[in-house]
């Protein structure tokens, strides 16, 4: 058996938007274009994640299909679409791929003479790589 989306219910063999959870769909939408954000979102409709109120926004299932009626315009899904980018921008959150920086590590090194002796292997050892330096490329 599968599952019908948040704010519907199947009656009579047809999916129909849920009397109940249609609505508060349509506040999830209201309330995020009104500058709300996720968490905020989600704390005011009943919901204990914001993760559950981006699926929300994300689904074009509200947008209607041929199995589902519309609860939100075109108009609204698409302004939502970019005030989520907006604010994923803005907010530094897009994953897109960072400019790669060059990094060439230091390949020649020299040895300054060693003037102690320790009896201690661990603080010979320690002395000794204290005394490598890089050269200058």
């Amino acid at each position: 058996m599968s599952t019908v989306t948040f704010g519907y219910h199947i009656k009579d063999g047809k999916i129909e938007v849920d009397p109940v959870n249609g609505p508060r769909v349509q506040s999830i939408f209201k309330d995020y274009l009104n500058g709300d954000s996720l968490t905020d979102v989600a704390l005011k409709n009943g919901f204990k994640f914001h993760g559950a109120i981006k699926r929300i926004l994300i689904n074009q299932t509200y947008l209607g299909d041929k199995y589902y009626p519309p609860l939100i315009t075109p108009e609204i899904f698409n302004r939502l679409q970019t005030e989520l980018h907006q604010r994923a921008l803005n907010l530094g959150r897009t994953n897109l791929p960072t400019q790669q920086v060059e990094f060439y590590p230091q390949t020649k090194f020299k040895m300054n003479r060693s003037h102690h002796r320790y009896n201690i292997p661990a603080k010979q050892a320690e002395y000794l790589y204290q005394l490598i330096e890089s050269e200058e490329s």
